[in-house]
């Protein structure tokens, strides 16, 4: 297990009540803009299921995944009606799921926990499960005060530094059309840290 997966596996509980806590209301908001009610939708890294649970209570019909174990349990215990919704799949290697059999897959802070290559990995995978039309909603962050020059903070976590043009470039090379972007403030009010929602299409 990677140092990044380690540290979700070992501060599950703490991190799953700080996420339910963080001001998503924006997020959310462009989540419901983003997708049509009822849509059959996979989120990759859920977390503490905040979304996932989010979305469900709106309509929709939800898969969604996280790498670490624990962080599935407590998505379980904090949202029990999704608990047949939840499974433990790893990027990018875990998603065997059917070629285009999602009209959406979104992601909050999760991608930039991947390196480059496997960031690419996972694109190519994404444009593979979503149905013709399908969209992709990611939140990375772009900028950080709290790594090092390896891209690690003092938790051993990795956060690949991307910029917005280079996500985007990432996006258009593996044959999404960009549809938008957003530069945003952190959620938790960390002021050094700032993210990038984007929203790309498969033609």
């Amino acid at each position: 297990m990677n140092t990044t997966l380690s540290y979700y596996e070992k501060n599950a509980s703490k991190l799953a009540k700080r996420y339910e806590l963080a001001n998503v209301t924006t997020l959310q908001q462009r989540l419901l803009e983003s997708f049509l009610p009822h849509q059959h939708l996979l989120e990759l890294g859920c977390g503490s299921g905040r979304d996932a649970s989010f979305m469900y209570e709106n309509g929709y019909n939800i898969i969604a995944i996280d790498g670490s174990k624990k962080m599935i349990e407590e998505a379980k215990k904090r949202h029990p009606r999704l608990s047949h919704y939840l499974f433990t799949l790893q990027l990018p290697h875990g998603l065997h799921f059917t070629d285009a059999s999602f009209e959406g897959i979104y992601s909050i802070a999760t991608l930039m926990h991947l390196s480059k290559d496997e960031i690419i990995q996972t694109l190519q995978k994404i444009y593979r499960l979503l149905k013709k039309e399908g969209k992709l909603l990611f939140s990375v962050s772009i900028q950080r005060d709290d790594t090092d020059q390896k891209g690690q903070d003092i938790h051993q976590r990795l956060f690949t530094s991307l910029s917005k043009k280079e996500w985007i470039r990432l996006c258009i090379k593996e044959g999404f059309t960009l549809l938008h972007t957003e530069v945003t403030n952190d959620g938790l009010g960390r002021g050094g840290i700032i993210w990038l929602t984007c929203i790309v299409e498969k033609p």
